[in-house]
């Protein structure tokens, strides 16, 4: 019974710990992605200021031509790019959102393992290390009852079937 609690302190033990590392992690991953996001706000700020730069510069009807030969107007390239990054900013904020759900089911499991862990004070091992001595004690008391119960079969002459 002591060895199964021990067994089991240490198994919360290291789960609280594998969790603590995978919260650190995901906030880590979380800063990463935030930064990532600002990046590309400033990313889009500089682009619409290019595509205001743009629509004046359409407006006098100047052109661009593209790799494949195609006239295509500045604003529809801009539009293009600003499209893709806005895909991009979704994405990121989709990811962070999960990460973060992710990061507050894991710190709320850390949590509860901690009180549960919180019940197990030095106390409680004490007292499961006096009921292990009490425990061996006892089987040692069997062992000598069963031996008097031989002697005292073989003296009277009846059979003996231990551990009945």
């Amino acid at each position: 019974m002591y060895n199964d609690l021990q067994k089991r302190y240490v198994k919360e033990i290291k789960t609280n710990q594998e969790q603590s590392e995978a919260i650190k992690n995901l906030t880590i991953k979380i800063h990463e992605l935030e930064h990532n996001l600002r990046e590309q706000r400033k990313r889009i700020e500089q682009l619409e200021c290019k595509k205001v730069s743009w629509k004046t510069s359409a407006v006098s009807g100047k052109r661009s031509r593209t790799p494949e030969r195609e006239i295509t107007s500045r604003r529809d390239v801009s539009e293009k790019k600003e499209s893709c990054c806005s895909k991009y900013l979704e994405l990121l904020l989709k990811e962070i959102k999960k990460l973060k759900k992710e990061n507050e089911k894991l710190s709320a499991e850390r949590r509860a393992l901690k009180n549960e862990l919180a019940g197990l004070d030095k106390d409680f091992f004490e007292e499961v290390e006096d009921l292990k001595h009490a425990v061996q004690e006892s089987v040692k008391l069997n062992n000598q009852y069963e031996k008097c119960l031989k002697q005292i079969s073989v003296m009277y002459g009846l059979p003996f079937t231990a551990h009945l």
